[in-house]
């Protein structure tokens, strides 16, 4: 929850790339118009460093980029009843699709 909080006051999260965080911050490597944050992978301090460093690179030489991804990452919509309707699909699909053989 507390990166749907701070999307909704505009600020941009910096979450590791796992679980529901990646579901619900999107990395600035899908693009700026659609981004809400910065993913970093592993969790590691040399990872941490990198990302921060970007993320206030962005801040400081693209200002009009950094608050595009602000405004979308304040209209983001969290409803809960529509991410319902979103893991019901993800459960149907997992338990009526058939299992590929590896």
């Amino acid at each position: 929850l507390p990166q749907m909080c701070a999307q909704r006051y505009g600020t941009l999260p910096i979450v590791t790339a796992t679980g529901g965080l990646v579901d619900s911050v999107k990395d600035i490597s899908v693009g700026v118009d659609k981004a809400t944050g910065f993913h970093m992978s592993p969790l590691a301090t040399d990872k941490m460093c990198e990302v921060v460093y970007r993320a206030c690179e962005l801040f400081l030489k693209r200002p009009a980029d950094f608050k595009a991804m602000q405004k979308t990452a304040m209209l983001q919509d969290f409803y809960w009843p529509q991410a319902m309707d979103e893991y019901e699909k993800a459960i149907d699909q997992t338990l009526y699709d058939p299992p590929l053989p590896r």
